[in-house]
């Protein structure tokens, strides 16, 4: 099945609390609810196990996960920076940073613009 995915950038403490973070905020539309997923990549050597490193979900729900989206990089931007790789099933991937709400509407418009194709 063809899939997006989002995948995030940084020390992999914040990989992981970013993947895992998303995952529950989408996981919280009633509409998305359980069909969204954490990609967990193998252990490096020497870890006891992998960890979430990416969201991923079904190209059909992609209409759905706007919105979510959305909501939740304006809250990480809140926050402090996020830097997040997008996917699309046939390969072509947008990279966006912000380190502010400042960031925000430009971010927005991007994602938007990018899942809607």
């Amino acid at each position: 099945m063809p899939q997006f995915t989002i995948a995030f950038d940084g020390t992999d403490d914040d990989v992981r609390d970013d993947a895992e973070g998303l995952q529950q905020h989408l996981h919280r539309d009633s509409e998305l609810r359980g069909l969204t997923s954490n990609r967990i990549r193998p252990p490096r050597p020497d870890e006891q196990g992998g960890i979430a490193d990416a969201v991923q979900y079904a190209a059909e729900l992609g209409p759905l996960v706007i919105g979510p989206l959305c909501v939740w990089l304006e809250a990480r931007l809140r926050r402090g920076g996020v830097s997040l790789e997008l996917r699309r099933p046939d390969g072509t991937e947008l990279r966006i940073s912000g380190d502010s709400t400042t960031d925000t509407a430009e971010l927005l418009n991007q994602v938007e613009d990018f899942l809607a194709e």
